[in-house]
């Protein structure tokens, strides 16, 4: 399974993010989860990091957003937030 998401510039700092994929992993107990991010997307690597997902490597991918091939960190979350807790 692979989590995927997009914030319009205005909504960027406010805790959007972080807030929909803390929810989104309530409800979703699959594990492992994987998630991708551009290598330079500061805000993105800290909301999915916050959320316990672990930079696992780096991979090139087509980015809409940017219209472009660009460098990526892959993430991976192993296990459910009770199970982080601990």
């Amino acid at each position: 399974m692979e989590v995927t998401y997009w914030l319009g510039r205005e909504f960027w700092g406010k805790g959007l993010a972080t807030k929909a994929l803390n929810r989104m992993l309530d409800l979703v107990v699959d594990r492992p989860i994987f998630a991708r991010t551009a290598i330079d997307n500061i805000g993105s690597i800290r909301v999915l990091q916050k959320c316990g997902f672990k930079i696992v490597g780096k991979d090139k991918g087509f980015a809409e957003g940017r219209g472009k091939e660009i460098e990526e960190y892959i993430l991976r979350l192993d296990l459910l937030k009770l199970e982080n807790a601990k």
